[in-house]
């Protein structure tokens, strides 16, 4: 079988990983792909998001699945060009990735199907937004989104008023180009959050989906949630205080009318969703949607199932999807992001990293690069270590220990990741707790 996976960081790499060690007669091809993906197949120099361009290469080349990895090409329409073609597709149409191509319409849609979620209000000039903040209706801060894609990096969240004024000229500014020209002001929501996916095949016909383990992200850069907001510094699962119950609510008000939603608007899903939910004492309230896999939640995600992934990804390809839930291993499954001096905010310069290993499983390649048979960093967040434990501390003392090996000069990382969710659930604390 020929696949196309596009992307080239660690959410790519570890699908790519999983796929090669699943299914090792396949024949791998990346776009753009990355130096040390070049361990699992071919990297292809084509811009993903020429989609037109990406989709005539697949048709002569017979590949028999692409899988679109981030939300650019996702956004720019290349599952619709790939369709056209006549190519099999894991990864939505250019309508539905709107629901995170576009804060606002995502809101709209969340209000329109009664899915929990926090008050919003669009803003595109400043006088309005000027206003907005001093007579602000809610409690302290103001959370100021950036409508279109921001890499991740899109989101504010003020402490003040003047904060919030600063961050409102910046974006009207144009800091992240026309992504920013529109901004979504929210509502503060206080909880605990956490990372909920799950494959989906929508069709005009029928609406299917296949829950995937719910994850907790780690955002600040440092530990105690400390420090700025990042891409994302680690992840684990399950979630321990997580019950089959809160499982059930969340299907009830979040999932349902979500795949409700698509459905009546005719939207063609066949792809991955990632509901970034906050929960708080009222109940879980939908923060955004992600139109693909997260980063760093997909490298726990693929290390814990307990199934092959190419299989799954074509059912929801060919939409015929019939599963409802994956297979998983027992056990705490847990990644470090290991992450460059300067990051989130400085320019990057490589730095060596001299004491790699070639393939081990376990550390996922986010940015890096081979140059003259020397491993350099290439970017803010560089290597990923998963590990897994029969509890979170085997998990951490397997993870620490790698670390140990591979770190360089410069290098940041949080050591705590889980611990806060180990402390609430060894005091008795649930969902609707505030964290202990």
């Amino acid at each position: 079988m020929r696949i196309l996976l596009v992307g080239s960081g660690g959410r790519e790499y570890a699908i790519a990983q999983k796929i090669y060690l699943d299914s090792p007669d396949c024949d791998l091809y990346f776009l753009p792909g990355s130096d040390s993906m070049q361990e699992f197949g071919q990297c292809i120099d084509l811009n993903p998001l020429e989609v037109d361009l990406v989709a005539d290469w697949a048709e002569k080349q017979k590949i028999d699945l692409v899988i679109i990895g981030p939300e650019g090409p996702l956004v720019a329409g290349l599952g619709d060009s790939c369709v056209d073609h006549g190519l099999k597709v894991f990864g939505h149409d250019q309508s539905t990735s709107l629901l995170e191509g576009s804060k606002s319409f995502a809101k709209n849609f969340m209000k329109k199907y009664e899915i929990p979620t926090a008050a919003s209000y669009d803003i595109s000039d400043w006088s309005t937004g000027e206003s907005l903040i001093i007579h602000w209706p809610h409690l302290l801060p103001i959370v100021l989104k950036a409508d279109g894609l921001a890499s991740g990096k899109g989101v504010v969240i003020a402490s003040t008023k003047e904060e919030a004024l600063k961050t409102l000229r910046s974006f009207l500014d144009g800091k992240f180009g026309e992504a920013s020209k529109k901004i979504v002001f929210e509502e503060y929501l206080n909880g605990i959050e956490l990372s909920q996916h799950l494959l989906i095949d929508v069709t005009p016909d029928h609406r299917n989906y296949c829950l995937l383990p719910a994850c907790q992200d780690h955002k600040k850069l440092m530990s105690d949630d400390k420090g700025p907001n990042t891409g994302g510094m680690g992840a684990f699962a399950p979630i321990p205080f997580l019950t089959e119950d809160d499982v059930e609510v969340l299907k009830c008000k979040i999932i349902d009318p979500t795949l409700d939603g698509l459905h009546s608007e005719g939207l063609v899903a066949r792809g991955v969703l990632f509901l970034g939910i906050m929960w708080t004492s009222e109940g879980p309230k939908l923060l955004e949607y992600n139109c693909r896999f997260g980063d760093p939640e997909a490298q726990v995600l693929m290390a814990m199932m307990n199934e092959p992934l190419l299989p799954l990804l074509l059912q929801v390809a060919e939409q015929r999807l019939s599963k409802k839930m994956v297979e998983v291993k027992p056990g705490t499954h847990l990644t470090y992001v290991l992450a460059s001096a300067g990051y989130p905010d400085k320019v990057f310069q490589p730095v060596e990293i001299p004491n790699l290993p070639i393939g081990n499983p376990s550390i996922i390649h986010a940015g890096t690069k081979l140059q003259d048979h020397r491993w350099f960093t290439h970017g803010g967040r560089v290597l990923n270590v998963v590990v897994s434990g029969k509890n979170l501390e085997q998990a951490q003392e397997r993870g620490k220990l790698i670390i140990g090996q591979v770190a360089w000069f410069g290098m940041q990382y949080r050591p705590d990741i889980g611990e806060k969710a180990l402390r609430h659930h060894r005091a008795g604390k649930s969902l609707y707790d505030l964290w202990s």
